[in-house]
């Protein structure tokens, strides 16, 4: 039997951003919905055997979708046999485990860029089909979680070439002498030396920022380039941003209904390979916007763009190829004869 590896976040979408802004809750509720509709787009498509192996959370957010919803004999599930202690260390150990002994075929998330990040450093070669249910999510696709699945199901029923739909996605890694750590989307050096809720709102403590891509229509520290500049995620760089009063303002949508003003004095682009020295000082480095690592004054920290991240699928993609194709025998379909609209009702 083949085998997914499934992670759902359970504490995605519920930081301190809606309090400090206008985000709305996705809560467990909503997740398990979100859920069932992936699962419902999957069976819809399928007809080989297939294992769901998920992440155990505190809140069995699985185990609600399997007992609400109805599945055909052919799909079993599995409790990874890995802890749940509520943090980003479930995600870590699980798709540890996942890759090396679950022996899965893709890896299924559920979560925003920080829940994906936690995912790509442990997922090596294993493609990642990631649906957005966090509060930043360029990384992960905001897409119908119904044809999120349906997207799976026919590429492990063998309906697309991998080579057309799966890439190598770039990845911000920042280091300073034994210590490390990557994002998916953004690093961004804070004066503010401690961790707290994590999240980052405050635009006067900024003072970096570099991403993988940028976009106008994106939301968070990574708008702060992509109000200047777009990069695609399939671009071979980067760029970067020197934050302060000074330089052009400009308007950056921080979060859900949080607009600030902050000034770039410089902009840059990075290339593959090409380290850059970060701001010195006491501060931290926020990665895929959440604070994970403080930094002190002594210390010299760098980035560097690489481009042999995770791998990730192209859901849309999947899609577009697969249009006309019957979910029985995986064949394209029959398409009906019309012909044009003649402005009378009814049929001739």
């Amino acid at each position: 039997m083949r085998r997914v590896g499934l992670v759902v976040n359970p504490v995605a979408g519920k930081d301190i951003r809606r309090l400090v802004a206008w985000g709305s809750v996705f809560g467990n509720r909503e997740k398990v919905n979100t859920l069932i509709r992936f699962f419902q787009g999957f069976v819809g498509v399928t007809r080989g055997a297939f294992c769901f192996v998920y992440m155990p959370d505190p809140y069995e957010l699985v185990e609600v979708a399997r007992k609400e919803a109805t599945f055909p004999p052919r799909i079993c599930f599995e409790k990874a046999p890995t802890p749940a202690f509520g943090d980003a260390t479930d995600t870590l150990l699980f798709t540890e485990w996942a890759v090396q002994e679950g022996k899965v075929e893709a890896l299924v998330v559920f979560g925003g860029d920080g829940t994906n990040r936690v995912v790509a450093k442990k997922s090596g070669s294993t493609p990642l089909f990631s649906l957005s249910c966090g509060t930043n999510n360029v990384f992960a696709d905001t897409l119908e979680p119904t044809l999120g699945g349906m997207a799976l199901g026919f590429f492990l029923e063998g309906g697309v070439p991998e080579a057309e739909v799966l890439s190598r996605s770039k990845v911000l890694r920042c280091f300073s002498g034994t210590r490390e750590d990557i994002a998916l989307v953004d690093v961004v050096f804070v004066e503010k030396d401690v961790l707290g809720t994590r999240a980052v709102w405050e635009p006067e403590t900024v003072r970096f920022v570099a991403v993988t891509q940028s976009s106008p229509a994106n939301i968070g520290l990574s708008a702060v380039i992509g109000r200047m500049v777009s990069i695609s995620p399939k671009e071979r760089r980067g760029a970067f941003a020197r934050i302060g009063q000074s330089g052009q303002r400009v308007p950056v949508p921080l979060a859900p209904g949080l607009v600030r003003e902050m000034g770039v004095e410089e902009l840059g682009f990075l290339l593959p390979g090409e380290p850059l020295r970060l701001p010195q000082g006491k501060g931290a480095l926020a990665l895929d916007g959440e604070r994970e690592i403080l930094v002190h004054p002594h210390e010299e920290w760098w980035i560097c763009l690489e481009d042999q991240g995770p791998v990730k699928a192209d859901l849309r993609r999947i899609l577009e190829l697969t249009q006309g194709r019957s979910g029985e025998h995986g064949q394209r379909g029959h398409h009906a004869q019309t012909r044009p609209y003649d402005g009378r009702r009814g049929h001739q």
